[in-house]
């Protein structure tokens, strides 16, 4: 009978434990064939894994399977999935702006979606894992609506 109670409290006990979500969400646009994404990605992951835990997750919106000379039907399938993936963290918006474009990332707060900065290229692990350090004290301290760096480093929307 005991054993049967501990079983059942640590079911319980497990059962109402919860995974924190994260602060910061890096949404990147990427892709196998994209030069500048070969050498941001591992940039990146560098950078993210200097926060512990799942504080800062990556969000992959990988755009390899449209290749030069893909039909309208194949580009058309693809980024509906991912826009139907971007939607689902909060970020549609994104997709509107920079969709198609690869080798760019964009730190968003992970509860509104609100953008917060941008990678590429030329920076390096650690002025990402800076810059993903001011993210999430945005994140976590600023009210909605608030958290845009006044030093804006995004590129124009291409579409709005």
């Amino acid at each position: 009978m005991r054993t049967i109670c501990v079983s059942i409290f640590l079911y319980l006990a497990c059962a109402t434990t919860s995974v924190a979500e994260p602060l910061v969400k890096v949404v990147n646009f990427t892709a196998d064939w994209c030069p500048n994404c070969q050498i941001l990605n591992p940039r990146l992951d560098e950078a993210i894994s200097a926060f512990p835990g799942e504080e800062i997750v990556r969000v992959d919106l990988d755009v390899t399977q449209i290749r030069r000379g893909s039909s309208a039907l194949e580009k058309a399938t693809v980024e509906t999935r991912l826009l139907q993936k971007a939607d689902t963290h909060k970020v549609a918006y994104l997709w509107n702006w920079y969709g198609g474009i690869t080798g760019l990332a964009v730190a968003v707060a992970a509860d509104t979606g609100e953008p917060i900065g941008c990678f590429m290229r030329p920076m390096s692990a650690d002025d990402i894992e800076k810059r993903l350090n001011l993210a999430k004290i945005l994140a976590e301290k600023a009210k909605p609506g608030t958290r845009q760096p006044k030093r804006w480093d995004c590129p124009e929307p291409l579409r709005s």
